[in-house]
């Protein structure tokens, strides 16, 4: 297919509106690159703020659950010390005594 001199000057009339849609796409796509780095850029600070706030987080919750772990070791440790002076207040003695009686004749 070979082009015609009548194709040209159709086609040279309309240069300027082809020439205009290429600069608007081609400024588009550094619009929309600038936009996506803006973006990046603050997620990536969103995510360092919230990486500093997950470590502030998990810092109290351990230290949370390791005061409740030490009140639990030491209320254990109360109560076997309690059971410990129970035993040790309770004279020693059997249980059945005094319920069989032996009868010499």
């Amino acid at each position: 297919m070979s082009v015609k001199p009548i194709d040209l000057q159709t086609n040279i009339a309309q240069m300027h509106e082809v020439a205009r849609g290429a600069q608007v796409r081609s400024e588009a796509v550094g619009e929309q690159q600038v936009l996506l780095d803006k973006e990046s850029s603050e997620k990536s600070r969103l995510v360092s703020s919230r990486v500093d706030q997950n470590k502030k987080a998990e810092k109290t919750i351990i230290m949370d659950e390791e005061k409740k772990h030490s009140r639990r070791e030491h209320k254990g440790r109360e109560g076997e010390r309690r059971e410990k002076k129970e035993e040790q207040t309770k004279p020693l003695a059997d249980d059945r005594m005094g319920r069989i009686i032996d009868v010499k004749k």
